[in-house]
């Protein structure tokens, strides 16, 4: 887990991540940053532009990392980039950030570590998200997005994944406004989607990740993604919780 952030986190100069928006080119790819990239792109693709890892330097500008790296989202950031096994290439104003699918990622990691080693039930909690495996249903509680101490509901699972999104429990006051981090593309700013948390089961940890994000900014693709990925979801409104 410590390797995993140290070489993807956007937070230092010294991980891929780091290197790729200082530098703007990284050769020597990893294998596992060139897949994650491709998965990026793919996501962009399936989610009308809703999933975008360019929105590194506006998180940088709303105050959450250093504001020397501040950006904007690139416009047409896939067509612009070079993505290959030997060699990633992004355009110069890019400033990227992995952490919409990086924690399921990892969680998928873990998966495959534990069944490699002969597990048959176990438990994979990413803190927000989480991956089960186990021979009867494990009833999980979906916390309730302000009222921490309270639940909206339950959900069993037995073989597959759980994310949770929230828009208001991630936020940050920055000149004078409040911000959260989940950034819509087509604005630059925070996410203003009325709704405000999102759970998603899936098959993988990864999907549910990524999908539970892009709902939080296009809830109107919750039918489309639903039926693509096989997804189970709940999507919580601001009136939903008044």
């Amino acid at each position: 887990m410590d390797e995993f952030n140290r070489d993807y986190t956007r937070f230092t100069d010294t991980s891929f991540v780091g290197r790729l928006n200082v530098d703007k080119v990284l050769e020597d790819v990893p294998s596992e940053l060139y897949d994650m990239l491709i998965f990026a792109r793919d996501m962009y693709a399936v989610s009308h532009g809703a999933f975008d890892i360019s929105v590194g330097g506006v998180l940088h500008r709303l105050g959450y990392g250093d504001r020397q790296r501040s950006g904007e989202v690139v416009d047409n950031f896939w067509q612009r980039s070079e993505i290959t096994r030997d060699k990633i290439v992004i355009p110069s104003e890019s400033v990227i950030d992995l952490g919409g699918l990086g924690k399921g990622w990892l969680i998928d990691k873990f998966v495959t570590i534990m069944q490699d080693c002969g597990h048959s039930q176990f438990i994979v909690n990413g803190g927000g998200d989480m991956y089960v495996h186990s021979d009867t249903p494990i009833d999980i509680a979906l916390q309730h997005p302000t009222r921490h101490d309270e639940q909206i509901g339950q959900t069993p699972i037995s073989h597959g994944a759980l994310a949770v999104s929230s828009s208001v429990m991630r936020t940050w006051e920055h000149d004078g406004a409040t911000h959260h981090h989940i950034i819509d593309p087509a604005t630059s700013e925070s996410s203003t989607s009325d709704v405000i948390s999102t759970y998603v089961l899936a098959r993988t940890a990864l999907i549910a990740d990524v999908m539970a994000t892009i709902l939080l900014i296009r809830p109107e693709l919750d039918h489309e993604l639903s039926k693509k990925f096989h997804l189970q979801t709940i999507l919580l409104r601001k009136d939903q919780i008044l």
